[in-house]
């Protein structure tokens, strides 16, 4: 929102209806986006978790398994498949844009680029899910702030 494509109009770059515009158009690709996903899902029988690379691969390997993640899934059973929810949300998240942006973005071109857009994000989200296990040790030494409140997070486990 802070960077809008230079050659929108004015009315999408400027003031507080440029900010509700571009809000909106975040909120309603986003919707559209985990709306499919969920409906692919449940419908094609897909597991939603990710699974990460199995203990002591080494880096690229754990790389290229987040990458393949973005492309095969795991159905209900356990076995493999497209990953057709990744797929249908993409293109769900690009294809909205077209009924409301402004001209000149509204087309298929552009669809197809926020479609890009849209699966990067899923493949760079894999590779955070693989290594977030070992980004939390590095935050904690450099002496990150916490970005979920002490309270939120409990620090035992619950009792029965």
């Amino acid at each position: 929102m802070a960077d809008p494509p230079k050659n929108y109009p004015h009315d999408w770059v400027d003031g507080g209806g440029a900010f509700g515009r571009l809000y909106g158009s975040a909120l309603a690709t986003q919707t559209s986006k985990r709306t499919a996903g969920f409906l692919a899902e449940s419908l094609l029988h897909e597991d939603p978790r990710y699974l990460p690379a199995p203990d002591g691969a080494n880096a690229g390997v754990r790389i290229f398994h987040a990458v393949a993640f973005s492309f095969v899934d795991r159905n209900d059973s356990g076995g493999r498949t497209l990953a057709s929810s990744n797929f249908t949300s993409a293109t769900a998240g690009g294809f909205v844009g077209m009924a409301y942006l402004p001209p000149g973005f509204n087309d298929a071109s552009h669809a197809g680029q926020r479609i890009g857009t849209e699966f990067l994000g899923i493949v760079i989200s894999n590779i955070s899910r693989e290594f977030a296990p070992q980004w939390l040790p590095v935050a904690q030494k450099l002496h990150f702030p916490r970005i979920v409140p002490s309270w939120w997070v409990p620090t035992e486990p619950r009792r029965p």
